[in-house]
């Protein structure tokens, strides 16, 4: 008999009896069995998944799609079968067109239509959305007994992050969120550095994602139908069956820039470096406080195009990824308990849309050095990560003004006054990630690696690294940050907004 996972309840009866009692799952896949995905939203971001993460899985197969906005379906029809080359032979072009023409039919313009009608089809969900319209669809899609990935952030108030978490309680189902940085090879090199005390204690986070541009995208355009040679456009007009699910196009297609659909800077750009923070930090922070305002793009838009976040970490033995301080890397000396008291750890982040200067990255500064965190591409350009170590102090004699480690003169020069005088900083090599991972940690981008995971986890059932309890810590900075911004106030992060009465998986694992 052929049992699969699929066809499991069509061969119920004593013979799945028997092998359910002798420890066959009817849930449990085949080792060459894929994962069947259904994809919400086929803008840029599902187009990237498509074309970066998902080609590198053969575990998982795209079995259905939806968006709201006919060209854009389209768009991701064409990105996941792409339309056959001039040069390519008759045979392949009618074999790429008879292909698409077979998928079409499992293209959706309302997901739940395409939750209904493939339910038994599909394995999962990947949802890839305006931020603000992510929690309906996901608790639509948990309740239709799919797994999800959900591109970030997770939801728009603690409440309905909440419901999303106890959610995947009841369902049993786990939501991955797009966190990509905790996939990628020099991350981890960085969680791994900073726990075996490469840097020592982290003293001061800082942050930035600078860019210059409106942020907005061309609306949609189609072909004029009275052009002959088919080469002018007109401005593209929404159908019926589109009127009813985009009550405004402009504002959907440049969602970013609108607080109905995002919040701005803080939720598609920030987010990304605070999760990273947390997680490093092994813990959501105590308070934020944040200004910003619309300064430049004087356009219609209601988020802001600059906004400076301070968020507070109050560390200790109990909570965090505590470190005592190195008194021989920081020259502290303070007593013993002194060394080990709580802390607090401030996390200063900046974004922009004026400016594109120091681009994007993060710096972990610590006792013994910092770690200078950039989005490397794995094509090789990019700027990428690496570890400074602080520069180290050196004495002079001062009778030949050369480097000295006799401990009397340097005591003498102590004893004088006159350190500033007869020492100097020599600055360490720098040391890059990409020589100490070497090449092999570069074979498969981390959109690759999201995506084996997810995988695996859904064949396992197993709660992934960037799991809902993630998402949800990530969320409450983000929402916490908003209000501090538009309040211009400091806003305490209450512990209850992260607490369940059950069982969670660990936002923090770190593999």
């Amino acid at each position: 008999m052929d049992v699969t996972r699929r066809n499991f309840m069509k061969a119920a009866g004593t013979t799945a009896g028997v092998m359910i009692a002798t420890g066959w799952s009817p849930l449990s896949y085949a080792q060459n069995e894929k994962v069947r995905l259904a994809m919400i939203g086929t803008g840029s971001q599902n187009r990237i998944h498509i074309e970066q993460g998902i080609a590198g899985n053969p575990q998982i197969e795209v079995v259905a799609m939806s968006d709201c906005l006919l060209p854009s379906l389209a768009g991701g029809l064409k990105t996941l079968i792409p339309d056959p080359k001039p040069d390519d032979p008759d045979d392949k072009k009618q074999a790429i067109i008879a292909k698409q023409n077979e998928f079409k039919p499992h293209c959706y313009l309302n997901y739940k239509d395409m939750l209904a009608k493939e339910k038994d089809n599909i394995d999962a969900v990947l949802i890839a959305t305006p931020f603000k319209t992510h929690y309906q669809i996901v608790m639509d899609c948990l309740d239709a007994g799919k797994h999800v990935f959900c591109e970030k952030t997770l939801a728009d108030t603690v409440e309905r992050c909440r419901n999303i978490v106890t959610k995947c309680h009841e369902t049993g189902k786990f939501v991955q969120c797009g966190h990509q940085r905790r996939y990628n090879p020099e991350y981890i090199h960085l969680l791994q550095n900073y726990l075996d005390g490469r840097a020592g204690r982290i003293q001061y986070i800082e942050g930035q994602w600078h860019r210059y541009g409106d942020w907005k995208r061309p609306m949609p355009r189609k072909i004029d139908p009275t052009d002959p040679a088919k080469e002018r456009t007109i401005p593209y007009e929404l159908s019926e069956a589109e009127k009813k699910l985009i009550p405004d196009l402009a504002k959907m297609v440049n969602w970013r820039v609108y607080e109905e659909y995002s919040a701005g800077l803080i939720s598609e750009l920030a987010t990304h470096h605070i999760e990273l923070v947390n997680w490093v930090l092994g813990m959501p922070p105590t308070r934020v406080m944040a200004t910003g305002g619309i300064d430049y793009w004087k356009d219609d838009r209601d988020t802001f195009d600059n906004i400076v976040i301070v968020f507070e970490y109050d560390i200790k033995r109990s909570r965090g990824r505590f470190r005592a301080s190195d008194p021989k890397a920081s020259g502290n000396q303070l007593e013993p308990t002194a060394l080990i008291a709580p802390y607090t750890v401030r996390f200063n982040w900046t974004g922009t849309l004026q400016s594109s200067l120091k681009s994007e990255g993060v710096l972990f500064v610590g006792e013994k050095g910092t770690f200078e965190m950039h989005e490397r591409n794995f094509d090789g350009s990019g700027r990428g990560s690496w570890y400074q170590p602080e520069p180290v102090k050196i004495w002079l004699d001062p009778a030949t003004m050369q480097e000295t480690k006799d401990e009397k003169i340097i005591a003498w020069i102590k004893s004088t006054g006159q350190s500033q005088k007869y020492s100097r900083l020599v600055d360490q090599p720098l040391a890059l990630y990409k020589d100490e991972l070497g090449d092999p940690a570069y074979v498969k981008n981390p959109d690759v690696l999201q995506f084996e995971a997810f995988a695996e986890c859904v064949k396992t059932g197993t709660p992934p690294r960037t799991n809902q309890m993630c998402g949800l810590m990530a969320s409450i900075c983000d929402i916490a940050a908003h209000e501090a911004a538009t309040k211009k106030e400091v806003v305490t992060i209450d512990p209850a907004w992260y607490t369940f009465d059950f069982e969670t998986p660990d936002p923090f694992v770190i593999a």
